[in-house]
């Protein structure tokens, strides 16, 4: 019986975590776009890592790869830290909002490749 209840636990749970991340379709792959700024904020954590930049008067949110797929390639928080300077290259919001997701990032020098 207890694994019947955490059966239809879990299936009543499940729509709720898939509705909670976004997906990708929001973000306009045929416009690329680069920035070059200075790491204000920094999160690498789960489902995805994300960091803040201000370029051009705009305030931006940058969508990072997920904490397991950073610190294998090499992009760990003394490396992705505040204060550094970025390069990241990667896709808008289609919807105007200054938001993108990194295809990539580079700090001092190093190319750290995030899909």
């Amino acid at each position: 019986m207890p694994f019947i209840r955490m059966l239809i636990a879990l299936t009543l749970l499940a729509p709720a975590a898939a509705l909670a991340h976004h997906g990708w379709g929001s973000y306009d792959a045929n416009n690329p776009l680069t920035i070059e700024a200075v790491i204000e904020e920094v999160s690498l954590s789960n489902p995805h890592g994300m960091m803040m930049l201000t370029t051009g008067g705009r305030r931006w949110e940058v969508t990072l790869a997920p904490l397991s797929r950073m610190q294998a390639r090499g992009a760990h928080t003394d490396i992705v830290a505040k204060g550094k300077r970025v390069k990241a290259y990667g896709y808008p919001k289609r919807d105007g909002t200054p938001e993108m997701r990194a295809e990539w990032i580079e700090i001092d020098g190093k190319r750290f490749e995030l899909r």
